[in-house]
This record gives structure tokens, C-alpha cells and sequence, in this order.
């Protein structure tokens, strides 16, 4: 996600799983406590904790989540640290959430952040990326810099990489439910139109209520996004800002 805005979303009290002394509660010994409210395992060597910590991301998605009064399902497709999954699950109106993280590093951080939310009963992590067909691929990481990692074609001085899982339409249908209370966010920096077209042909495009994807128009095909959403039903597409990198949450 983009981080264009330095501002933080207010705790929605209305509709926040835990009771207030959970948000005054000691914090467990090597986790802080994050701008949006969120615990989350230091890890102060990687950009993307920095920003989830210090609050640098715009509010579009986190206030989406905040202000949901019916039951609803989350899909994280890009999950890293689990910031986005955590926040939907501590909505009481939240009824699952499904966490789509490839990378293991960044995978065994959701895992302990999600633990340590107390939220494990209502989100479920899944160690893949998001594709078009089930197998393996290599995916290429950033020093530093978690949330840059990519199954796009990067400059050679990306030269981290690791073989990961990935999950086709027909898999996917077991873990993503067609249900119209779906709420979809996707952050897989470049490869957003695979992963459209996969959720599409595993039927989660049909009845979702709200896709919400990061649009770089360096790399991103940001009209045939627009398109593939437009073809199952979304009308509304509101951006973060109107700069080359910006967030969009599109609905009916």
C-alpha cells in the first residue's frame, strides 16, 4: 500500500472486537504497539514495519474496515505483517479472514502478530501467493524492505529471491468463500492483474462487495485493472490521491 498520507485512523469503538482495557494492556516483551492500534513484532530493519507502526499509510482501507456494521469476510492477498488482517478481524462484525503471505520470513511475522492480537480464532493465515495456476514460483524480495517483494521482472539489483507457493482458481475456491459480504486487498506489487483474474475465475469476483488494490503507474495496468472490476459489476472507484502511486477501493 501507499504511504502518501501522515495520518492515522481513530479506533472505531462501535464496532471494536476487545473491550478498551485490552488497549492499555503491558505490551508483550519485543512487540510495539502500532498507530493503528495493532501489535506488532519489532522489526525495526524492515521499511514496510516502519511504516505499519508509524501510521504513514492513508486511512482509506482501515476506516472501510472500521465502519463495517454487517458480517463480513476479508481476503488479504499480500499480507506481510498482518496489519490489514488483524484490523478487520478486531471489527466484532468480522466473521473471517484469509491472509495470503508467500515470503516465510514475513510469513512467520503474521503468524506471531496475529497470536499476539488474539485474533487467531478469526484469521487464517495461508503461506501462498495468489496465481493462476497451483505450483511453485520464485519470487524476488528487497533488503530492508518486505512489502517490495514481487513475482514481477525486477532490476537485477534485486537479487533476493525464494521459491514459494502459489494458488490457482481451483484452490483458491476452498479458501475464499462466494459470499456478496466479501471484502478483497489486494498489494502484490505488479502482479495485481494475475491475481484479478485468478479471484475472478475461482468465482470471488462475482458477488464481493469491495476490492481494494495499490495502483503504481509504473508498473501497474491500472485501465485493465479498472476494467476486469467493471465486467463484475463495480461502478465506484475511489482513489487515495491522484499521483503515480495511490490506493483505490472499488465497490457496486
Amino acid at each position: 500500500m501507499t504511504d502518501s498520507l501522515n495520518v492515522f485512523p481513530s479506533l472505531c469503538s462501535s464496532t471494536k472486537r476487545s473491550a478498551p482495557k485490552d488497549t492499555v494492556a503491558p505490551l508483550p516483551h519485543g512487540f510495539t504497539r502500532s498507530k493503528y492500534g495493532v501489535l506488532l513484532r519489532k522489526n525495526w530493519l524492515d521499511a514496510t514495519f516502519h511504516f505499519c507502526s508509524k501510521g504513514t499509510y492513508n486511512t482509506l482501507l482501515a476506516d472501510y474496515l472500521c465502519h463495517q456494521y454487517q458480517p463480513f469476510v476479508f481476503v488479504d492477498i499480500g499480507a506481510n505483517q498482518g496489519l490489514y488482517s488483524i484490523l478487520s478481524a478486531q471489527n466484532m462484525y468480522c466473521q473471517h479472514v484469509v491472509a495470503f503471505e508467500p515470503v516465510s520470513s514475513t510469513y512467520s511475522l503474521l503468524k506471531t502478530n496475529i497470536s499476539a492480537n488474539r485474533v487467531s480464532d478469526i484469521v487464517h493465515p495461508v503461506q501462498a501467493a495468489v496465481s493462476l495456476e497451483t505450483g511453485s514460483t520464485t519470487i524476488t524480495k528487497k533488503l530492508g524492505h518486505s512489502g517490495a517483494a514481487s513475482l514481477r521482472t525486477l532490476p537485477r539489483w534485486f537479487h533476493i529471491s525464494e521459491t514459494i507457493s502459489t494458488l490457482g482458481p481451483d484452490a483458491l475456491r476452498s479458501y475464499i468463500p462466494s459470499t456478496s459480504n466479501l471484502i478483497i486487498k489486494v498489494d502484490v506489487e505488479g502482479h495485481e492483474k494475475v491475481v484479478f483474474e485468478a479471484l475472478a475465475s475461482a468465482g470471488a469476483l462475482n458477488t464481493a462487495k469491495a476490492v481494494f488494490y495499490e495502483v503504481n503507474r509504473g508498473w501497474s495496468k491500472e485501465h485493465a485493472l479498472e476494467s476486469i472490476l467493471r465486467e463484475y459489476g463495480f461502478t465506484d472507484f475511489t482513489r487515495t490521491s491522484p499521483k503515480t502511486h495511490h490506493d483505490v477501493l472499488a465497490t457496486r
